[in-house]
């Protein structure tokens, strides 16, 4: 431990998150090597036969529930090979989704993987299934129909912090902590460091992580904050501690 209670807060986070980094091996972030990761909403249909009409219901629909605003600015086909070339020629159809300030495009292999269907999914499990693609450093896509999507669901994806995150250029994936699957850290930005708890029972639970095993240092002053709730906690006795709904995750960040 290193006794830094008379300083300020913001200055021990700098302390600590640049601790983190220096163990790391990465002091300063890797430069980008491309654009950041995907923010969009794939067309639900089979390959190649998504029509004009779905793919525009799906712009729309991005436009009206606010999605485009925080960040969805891409609608995704499953195509491949030459049958693109029936989306990719529709003028017209490049033109309605500019003019709502969106663009088409096909997804590769990795971000098909990371496609999330979350139509008939419980608000925890669409927390869960966002915050394991942020943690992972994958494109954050959803396979649904979004104009058909509960008001309930259109609040979670429509955080703007947790898209801006998604869009970190850092592009190195988060790991999990002391090889537990529910627990995972990520570096990010310049001076930033994620944690996910995932509480994967049917009831809430005090989840926890300890400093020393995130590869910080410092005394029990770190302040970390719940991006999905705001809830702001600080450790205690080395040990971060955040009660976690049912079948829900923690998205925490220190720095």
């Amino acid at each position: 431990m290193i006794g830094l209670r008379g300083r300020s807060s913001l200055a021990w986070v700098a302390v600590v998150v640049a601790v983190f980094a220096t163990v790391a091996g990465c002091a300063r972030p890797p430069a980008p090597h491309g654009p950041p990761p995907a923010v969009g909403a794939m067309v639900p249909a089979a390959s190649c036969r998504a029509d004009g009409a779905a793919i525009r219901e799906q712009a729309d629909a991005l436009v009206r529930t606010g999605l485009r605003e925080t960040g969805f600015h891409t609608v995704f086909v499953d195509c491949a090979g030459a049958g693109r070339r029936a989306y990719t020629d529709d003028a017209a159809l490049s033109g309605y989704l500019a003019e709502r300030g969106l663009t088409l495009d096909f997804p590769d292999a990795a971000e098909r993987s990371a496609a999330v269907d979350i139509a008939a999914a419980s608000d925890a499990r669409v927390r869960t299934d966002l915050t394991r693609r942020v943690m992972l450093a994958q494109p954050l896509i959803v396979a649904s129909d979004i104009g058909a999507l509960p008001p309930a669901t259109l609040d979670v994806l429509n955080h703007r912090e947790v898209v801006e995150i998604a869009r970190d250029r850092r592009e190195a994936p988060g790991a999990q902590v002391l090889d537990d699957p529910g627990m995972y850290s990520r570096a990010i930005g310049e001076q930033g460091l994620l944690v996910s708890l995932t509480n994967s029972t049917p009831a809430t639970r005090d989840l926890a992580v300890r400093v020393a095993d995130l590869g910080l240092a410092g005394d029990d002053l770190v302040p970390a904050r719940d991006v999905w709730t705001g809830r702001r906690i600080r450790a205690a006795d080395g040990v971060l501690t955040i009660a976690v709904p049912a079948r829900d995750t923690a998205l925490l960040r220190i720095g």
